[in-house]
């Protein structure tokens, strides 16, 4: 049976990784995408994920608009690039535009039309999400799962994941550290909602003479490996690789939304934005009382593995 999916992005590389992962499993319909801001700014990423859609041979898929950064932008460049997708110049298509409304009006849409049969998968800062959840606290209950790319795991794991990730607490969760304040909204609302964090994503470390050798003309594969060349030497820098790696946090989350069994461990916990060291995470902390989420604590890297593989080797479906 077919199952919808509404993506919320800020389609930068890994995101881009993601939403074709997404549309290459045969059993999924993407709804919709909402942009927020983010790795670029919220119409960046829209543009973007009409682009990534175009590759996909998803040219219908409605993409809408979202909320733009609260505050000013970020000091530090984005690993992405100014684009999003590594400045190499990828466009969408010139008869492709973002359709009318807005990312949060698109949310709600998704579960009015088909309440409990959506899953929404959520990429990006929480700011469209806190929106719908402002207007109406009960709005995540009606997705059939709510899969956020955010986090960094239970509290009481805290030092066991520092020691396999040196750079775990250094890097922190960047989508809450966007905004905080969205995150915290998320993090009190109610519905079917499971965290996968950097706890998690972080160990998946994809080698670059991988997705070099799968690059073929036509490929899925290529267009990956032209978006992500600037980004492959920061994940190499950052995780001090011996060889050359990228990551893709957000295809982690992708797959554990399309297969609930490649989690491998999880646990019920309360959602806690905590702030250190300049730096605003969401965590997993025991608490009485309180709305509980799941966090994920592990997964199975293998299955995921060989489905980013997949998509690597299909064929690019784009026709401008």
């Amino acid at each position: 049976m077919k199952r919808y999916v509404l993506v919320d992005t800020d389609t930068g590389v890994d995101d881009a990784l993601a939403l074709l992962t997404i549309a290459h499993d045969p059993g999924i319909e993407i709804v919709g995408v909402g942009s927020v801001f983010g790795n670029c700014t919220e119409r960046q990423a829209a543009s973007n994920a009409l682009t990534v859609l175009s590759v996909a041979g998803l040219r219908d898929v409605p993409v809408c608009i979202g909320r733009p950064r609260p505050g000013p932008p970020p000091a530090t460049p984005s690993a992405h690039g100014l684009d999003g997708l590594g400045d190499r110049g990828h466009r969408p298509p010139p008869d492709a535009r973002p359709a009318p409304g807005s990312a949060v009006e698109q949310l709600f849409r998704a579960a009015e039309e088909r309440p409990g049969a959506v899953d929404l998968l959520c990429l990006g800062p929480l700011a469209n999400i806190a929106a719908a959840v402002t207007r109406d606290p009960r709005i995540l209950t009606r997705f059939r799962a709510v899969t956020i790319m955010g986090g960094m795991g239970p509290a009481s794991r805290r030092g066991a994941e520092a020691a396999v990730q040196p750079h775990f607490l250094a890097k922190g969760d960047t989508n809450t550290d966007h905004d905080p304040a969205a995150a915290a909204v998320v993090a009190a609302a109610p519905g079917p909602i499971t965290w996968v964090g950097m706890n998690v994503t972080g160990r998946l470390r994809l080698a670059w003479a991988d997705v070099v050798a799968r690059s073929a003309p036509g490929k899925v594969a290529t267009f990956v490996r032209d978006i992500t060349e600037d980004y492959h030497r920061h994940c190499t820098t950052t995780y001090r690789a011996e060889h050359p790696v990228y990551t893709s946090h957000d295809s982690v989350a992708a797959a554990v939304m399309l297969d609930p069994a490649a989690v491998l461990s999880a646990i019920d916990a309360h959602p806690q934005v905590l702030r250190e060291d300049g730096r605003s995470s969401v965590w997993g902390v025991a608490r009485a009382r309180g709305t509980v989420h799941r966090f994920v604590i592990d997964v199975d890297y293998r299955s995921i593995r060989d489905r980013i593989a997949a998509t690597l080797d299909a064929d690019i479906s784009r026709s401008d």
